[in-house]
């Protein structure tokens, strides 16, 4: 890989890392969605430092050609950042509904005591 290449890798990692730290500094994203993208950043960081890195994972386990092995890895963190969201969706999801339930009985009780 070239000078320029890792260079440029580096910068964009770090700008990307320094990004979400903002984010959560500015209460716009929650630790618990902010974890996987730190630690995205990071690996981003520490094999665009070490680019020889890829291919050491790559022979270990037995992936011809760094790219593949990167791709692979893309795909789990992807995989990661999708399930935790889904996490997220299905909690709130249960909490509008809780809430949804609550209103209505609220609601109900409100016309009860509006007829009295």
């Amino acid at each position: 890989m070239s000078t320029k290449l890792e260079i440029v890798l580096l910068f964009g990692s770090t700008i990307f890392l320094i990004f979400i730290l903002s984010m959560i500094k500015k209460k716009k994203l929650e630790y618990k969605y902010a974890l996987t993208w730190i630690i995205t950043s990071i690996l981003f960081i520490v094999l665009s430092i070490f680019p020889n890195l890829l291919y050491d994972i790559s022979d270990l386990i037995g992936i011809k050609g760094p790219v593949n092995t990167l791709f692979l890895l893309i795909l789990f963190l992807i995989l990661n950042i999708i399930f935790t969201l889904s996490i997220a969706v299905s909690q709130s999801q249960q909490k509008v509904k809780i809430l949804s339930q609550e209103i209505g009985i609220i609601k109900l009780e409100i016309e009860k005591f509006k007829k009295n």
